[in-house]
């Protein structure tokens, strides 16, 4: 799960912006557990890294309102387990187009 969570945020596999929401959302479930807006106010999400830095750069959206389109997701994943969130989210991501593809440079031997 970190591996690939890994590849998806340092870009090494493509991830449209939805589909990095979504994933964002079941990455929030496995680390916070269920969502409690007594206990998750905005802004408690500033310091987590969960979009590729594309993504956010492609959009002109602010953190807040990032986070408030991932909270949307992240609240209905109430009483999923942490477990069943990681699933989740490897099931996205292997239907990713880029997903286990891996590039290597070539040299000519001569």
């Amino acid at each position: 799960y970190l591996q690939v969570k890994d590849c998806i945020l340092s870009e090494d596999a493509y991830c449209p912006p939805e589909t990095a929401v979504l994933l964002a959302s079941y990455a929030v479930q496995a680390k916070f557990g269920d969502y409690n807006k007594d206990i998750h106010k905005p802004g408690f999400l500033t310091n987590e890294r969960l979009l590729p830095q594309r993504v956010v750069e492609q959009h002109k959206m602010t953190r807040e309102q990032w986070e408030e389109r991932i909270v949307n997701w992240y609240s209905e994943h109430r009483s999923m387990l942490r477990e069943d969130a990681m699933m989740e989210y490897l099931k996205i991501a292997q239907d990713l187009e880029m997903y286990g593809v891996n590039y290597f440079s070539i040299k000519n031997k001569k």
